[in-house]
């Protein structure tokens, strides 16, 4: 049995997919949980409890509750199965899922110290921003997930973001769109003119390096079981180890994979090899 698709699994019952929803990381809070599971659904909610700070209307504060942890016991099998197809099997790549899936990926990016992030839950299926990041630099970044980025919603994703900014007296220091795939004639080496200022769009696509040394069903263990993580958390070495860099104290590390872990069941002594070595420096 393999992790590739949801109707391909020989186990599909609840306690199999809840065993493996747990290994998600970097884990839900609760109130993360409470906004995915809305936007699914596809219903708007009035605020979130995660941040006393306002937001903009039509989004909420996301990501501020990092002590309390969801309990992902009370999920029922569907929605256990969407988090599965979105975050595991990654079979689904829609607005929604990648939207979900660079979400996660913002909080292990190493070049980000961000502040507070804002989601969009405006129930008008044409809202082109999806999230507002503040660093504790000061910096405004806007993220734009699209499933396909084609040239006609590149464009239309542009005058949003100027009327974004002459409504919101905020002109963005950078602009972020992420997509599962993106058409050769978006304009990236363009500046995007906002108001009186130029900006450079950033792409980050989706993407599965077929040479990693891990498989989604493998186990991941950083040095003596410091941490271990589901091989199925990552796409390519890059964010495997940018995500151990964060979560680590750094220093001498080795990172091994234990074969099948999550897929496989054998009384036989368990295959393990190394698969990167080396020092990760942090100030």
């Amino acid at each position: 049995m393999n992790l590739q698709f949801y109707e391909m699994m020989d186990d599909k019952s609840k306690e199999y997919l809840l065993y493996l929803i747990e290994q998600i990381l970097p884990k839900f809070t609760k109130s993360e949980l409470a906004i995915y599971l809305e936007d699914m659904a596809i219903t708007p909610i009035k605020g979130s409890k995660s941040s006393k700070s306002k937001a903009i209307k039509g989004y909420v504060k996301i990501g501020g509750d990092t002590e309390k942890a969801a309990d992902l016991s009370k999920l029922n099998t569907e929605q256990l199965k969407s988090l599965f197809q979105i975050y595991i099997s990654r079979e689904k790549n829609d607005k929604i899922a990648v939207k979900w899936r660079f979400y996660q990926y913002l909080k292990y990016m190493l070049d980000l110290d961000i502040k507070s992030i804002q989601v969009n839950r405006d129930p008008n299926p044409d809202r082109q921003i999806d999230f507002i990041i503040e660093t504790k630099e000061n910096e405004v970044i806007i993220a734009l997930c699209q499933d396909i980025l084609e040239l006609s919603n590149y464009n239309k994703a542009i005058n949003e973001i100027a009327e974004f900014a002459k409504k919101e007296n905020t002109i963005p220091d950078k602009v972020i769109f992420a997509t599962s795939k993106s058409f050769r004639n978006i304009p990236l080496d363009t500046p995007i003119k906002i108001l009186n200022k130029e900006i450079l769009p950033i792409l980050w696509v989706e993407w599965v390096d077929e040479d990693r040394r891990f498989k989604k069903e493998d186990l991941l263990i950083v040095n003596n079981s410091e941490l271990k993580v589901a091989g199925f958390n990552f796409s390519s070495v890059d964010d495997m180890l940018n995500y151990i860099y964060k979560f680590t104290d750094g220093g001498q590390i080795s990172i091994f994979r234990q074969l099948d872990f999550f897929t496989e069941v054998s009384d036989d002594e368990p295959e393990v090899e190394i698969i990167w070595k080396g020092i990760m420096l942090k100030q």
